[in-house]
């Protein structure tokens, strides 16, 4: 009898150690689990409209002509959210046209370029905050993200200085400070932004 108690005793602690590393693992991956029903015709549509409102933002931060190299495409992964991204090429010294390589004469200095990119930053921080609640097929714990790649090529023997801005934010966190002018500051802070 105490043989078989200690048998049970023995099982019964293995299967505690057996599934303890299971329950250590914490939420499962945002793609598993999710039974959200999505629209994606709607969704495209949202999509859409939010990178008009993308393009005309860059268009009005960066005027010169060429600035800007590719429009924003978004895009939607259920479990994970919306990404845009899109491309500025912030000063094109040298551009080729069908006659030739034609040198630009204006100079674009090191503090402009940083000044445009500041404030395309916080403008595409206003879009998100003022619009980022019509992206309604999202879930509440999907973000929103927007990636600007900043192309700074100059003449060819030059060195390239390069951008990489991430803007990236929760749906519900959206909702939830959407056009609140009076609360931008926390909606700021609630954001994650990355600038490599």
């Amino acid at each position: 009898m105490i043989a078989l108690s200690n048998q049970i005793l023995r099982v019964a602690l293995c299967a505690c150690f057996l599934v303890a590393p299971l329950a250590a693992q914490g939420p499962r991956a945002p793609q598993e689990g999710i039974d959200v029903k999505v629209d994606y015709a709607s969704a495209r549509r949202e999509i859409q409209r939010f990178e008009a409102l993308i393009n005309e933002t860059v268009s009005t931060a960066f005027k010169a002509p060429f600035a800007l190299s590719q429009k924003a495409k978004g895009a939607y992964l259920q479990g994970y959210g919306v990404t845009f991204s899109f491309l500025v090429n912030i000063h094109r010294a040298l551009v080729s046209t069908p006659f030739g390589d034609v040198r630009r004469s204006e100079d674009v200095s090191p503090e402009q370029k940083k000044r445009r990119i500041e404030d395309l930053k916080e403008k595409l921080v206003r879009v998100m905050q003022d619009n980022g609640g019509s992206l309604h097929q999202l879930h509440r714990d999907e973000t929103v993200t927007i990636i600007a790649f900043f192309e700074d090529r100059n003449f060819p023997d030059e060195e390239n200085q390069n951008k990489t801005v991430v803007l990236s934010v929760l749906k519900k966190d959206l909702d939830e400070l959407a056009g609140k002018n009076d609360r931008s500051g926390e909606f700021k802070q609630r954001m994650r932004i990355v600038e490599y």
